[in-house]
């Protein structure tokens, strides 16, 4: 993914619209020119290989050169070395060195890197490269690959761009069709705020929280939300309209973008576990237990005019279903929107977990809440499951 320094929009004035920006037909033959320098330089040092790079776009618009090469450098394969070793060694020469400072002799200066380095390097250029190997500057390109092409390069930087205008959205809303339950899934895997309600005649919206409205961790999420995008263009039949404040004093410009405009992503949707702590609870509970089974899929459930995505799903031997949802990101007023929807699901058994610090601030909790400090406990959590189940037999009519 880009920097918010390398991307390259278009703003409409009058419409006070905002436009990320894609490569033209006739750039992709400064794009195969660019692929084949990283292909030729194997060996070579990263900034070698950025500056050919340059060079092989140098008739590409300026703006858009630094974006291009940030984006092979991510497909690129680069060497490193994974200890301190060069920083020591780096100390070593120069604690050596000032003991005969100033070195004017060539001999001399051989000497003192011979006794640090053992084998000296035959060039200038070559000692700086070995004994600031880990430096990014000096990383040595091991592998680039073959199957990479123009076309594809291309849509990395229609996307990348695009992910880039998010990272500072104040709000963006998505109407989902055919792949409702696909996008859902991508919205929470991807630790988002959002909202879920049904639109007449036009399927269902989901509301998030930008960026730019969440009190902490700002550029983590806004991470976050070009993660999703990525995962967002391979579903069918969406829309995006997103309120991008990129000028800090100026009206925030709307961004639009649908399944129709051909975004390209090569990269896996989120893993199924997003979570670290929603994959050790699923661990710990395991497949089943004391009767209950765990699933987690995307269920929907109606909360009033809106709709609640849980986390996971239980259900009992006997037949009893119990829906548990983990509240991630939070802000004072999205959990008070969020228990205020909450408490309209009708017809299903539900537990909402939530760290115990932000419910404490909430003030009242309702019986369905279930604070936790660092991990959901299995002994907080199995009596909760235990007493729905216990008022669902009461309430299940007899059978004959």
């Amino acid at each position: 993914m880009l920097t918010k320094a390398h991307r390259v929009y278009h703003w409409d004035r009058p419409s006070n619209s905002i436009f990320s920006d894609r490569l033209e037909d006739g750039c992709l033959p400064l794009l195969a020119r660019a692929i084949a320098v990283y292909r030729s330089r194997i060996g070579e040092r990263l900034g070698r290989v950025r500056n050919d790079a340059r060079a092989a776009l140098e008739n590409l618009r300026p703006d858009r050169i630094e974006a291009v090469v940030d984006l092979l450098d991510d497909v690129a394969t680069y060497d490193w070395p994974g200890s301190g070793r060069q920083a020591e060694q780096r100390v070593r020469v120069f604690e050596t060195a000032a003991s005969a400072h100033p070195i004017l002799n060539p001999e001399v200066r051989r000497t003192i890197l011979g006794s640090v380095l053992g084998a000296v390097p035959d060039t200038d250029s070559d000692i700086v490269a070995h004994l600031y190997a880990d430096y990014p500057e000096f990383h040595r390109l091991t592998a680039f690959p073959a199957e990479y092409r123009a076309a594809h390069l291309r849509d990395d930087y229609a996307l990348a761009q695009a992910q880039a205008l998010l990272y500072d959205a104040i709000e963006i809303q998505v109407e989902a069709g055919a792949d409702l339950k696909h996008i859902i899934q991508y919205a929470r895997l991807s630790r988002l705020l959002h909202r879920v309600e049904r639109v007449p005649g036009s399927g269902y919206r989901l509301t998030f929280d930008g960026p730019n409205s969440v009190l902490r961790r700002t550029h983590a999420y806004g991470v976050d939300f070009a993660r999703f995008l990525a995962a967002l263009v391979q579903a069918r039949d969406w829309r995006m309209r997103a309120r991008i404040a990129v000028h800090k004093r100026g009206r925030p410009a709307a961004f639009a973008l649908s399944s129709k405009d051909s975004f390209r992503s090569r990269v896996p949707p989120p893993v199924l576990f997003d979570s670290s702590l929603e994959e050790s609870f699923a661990r710990r509970f395991g497949a089943a237990r004391e009767g209950w089974h765990l699933r987690r899929e995307t269920l929907l459930l109606e909360a009033g005019a809106s709709l609640v995505v849980p986390d996971f799903a239980f259900t009992h031997d006997d037949g009893t279903e119990v829906a548990l949802e983990i509240v991630g990101y939070w802000t004072p007023e999205y959990l008070a929107k969020k228990f205020g929807k909450l408490v309209l699901v009708r017809g299903v058994n539900l537990v909402v977990a939530v760290r115990k610090r932000w419910a404490l601030a909430a003030g009242a909790l309702p019986s369905w809440v279930l604070p936790f400090k660092t991990t959901i406990l299995l002994k907080d959590l199995m009596p909760r499951l235990e007493a729905l189940r216990r008022r669902a037999s009461v309430d299940r009519p007899p059978t004959d």
